[in-house]
């Protein structure tokens, strides 16, 4: 059987990799929050986490409005969909 992969199929899985990069410096992020010492890193952390949750939600709008307008193929969707819908942390 073939199969073609196409632009949107393509473009999904790379939003998918993105949530999944997204996650991990979060991840990097809280470790790096726990030992820090410095007040003003400290800030600066955490507006990076802050800019990680608002890109999550982004991409989880952007999901749930192709969604509705049936724009790509709806498992990759909701894979998609439920990348974004678990905490980063």
């Amino acid at each position: 059987m073939h199969t073609c992969v196409t632009t949107g199929d393509s473009l999904i899985a790379s939003l998918c990799r993105e949530v999944d990069g997204l996650r991990q410096r979060s991840r990097q992020l809280h470790d790096c929050m726990q030992r820090c010492q410095d007040p003003p890193l400290f800030d600066r952390l955490r507006l990076e986490l802050d800019q990680l949750q608002r890109r999550r939600r982004c991409l989880q709008e952007c999901a749930r409005s192709w969604r509705r307008e049936q724009l790509a193929d709806p498992l990759a969707l909701d894979f998609l969909l439920e990348l974004c819908s678990r905490p980063l942390s």
